[in-house]
């Protein structure tokens, strides 16, 4: 049986976190192997932006009206430790895509977890839409030798594989796997990518 080891950013996480937000305003293009990359966490990043933006603005009058005047500056240390929170959230779950090449496929929940699998090991891909609760990579309840591999939230893909694989989790957990649960910014798009990269 095949073994991979989920690889956790968490370890790094304040360096990688620095390096994809700096990279992000400079605008210099994150380090993407050859082959396709498919975003994920597109839609959760909407929600975190509305929901810091509408906290800011709430707390932005709360600081007028309610504050007194000796607590503004650690109230205004707040919010703006918020709005880096979303930011260095949205650099990255932008800056570490899924990746699909002539020979793998590497499959990332933002600075989470990763790992890397050979495509020959993929048997099938298909669409489906599925709420998973937890973070990273973690086994669906009620669906054996099945994973989640996103952020958060929904997942839209289904890899399926040709034999099943034991992959060890950053905690040290081993799972038997043959169904992975992908999210994707576009799923149909990522769909007939991964198919034609099967083909």
């Amino acid at each position: 049986m095949y073994e991979v080891v989920v690889s956790a950013g968490r370890r790094q996480a304040g360096r990688a976190v620095m390096r994809d937000v700096i990279g992000m305003y400079v605008r210099r293009p994150a380090r993407i192997r050859e082959g396709i990359s498919l975003g994920h966490s597109a839609d959760l990043r909407v929600i975190v932006y509305l929901l810091v933006g509408a906290e800011v603005l709430v707390e932005g009058l709360m600081d007028v009206s309610l504050i007194p005047p000796a607590w503004r500056f650690v109230h205004l240390l707040w919010i703006a430790l918020m709005v880096d929170a979303a930011i260095a959230f949205g650099a990255v779950t932008r800056r570490h895509p899924h990746q699909v090449s002539a020979e793998t496929l590497t499959v990332r929940a933002g600075l989470l977890d990763e790992f890397t699998l050979p495509l020959d090991l993929v048997g099938s891909v298909r669409r489906e839409r599925l709420s998973i609760k937890g973070r990273g990579v973690r086994p669906v309840p009620d669906r054996p030798e099945a994973v989640a591999c996103n952020v958060s939230g929904t997942a839209e893909l289904v890899v399926e594989l040709r034999e099943p694989v034991s992959l060890r989790l950053a905690s040290g957990a081993r799972l038997v796997v043959r169904r992975l649960h992908l999210a994707a910014d576009d799923p149909a798009a990522a769909h007939r990518a991964l198919r034609s990269a099967l083909a």
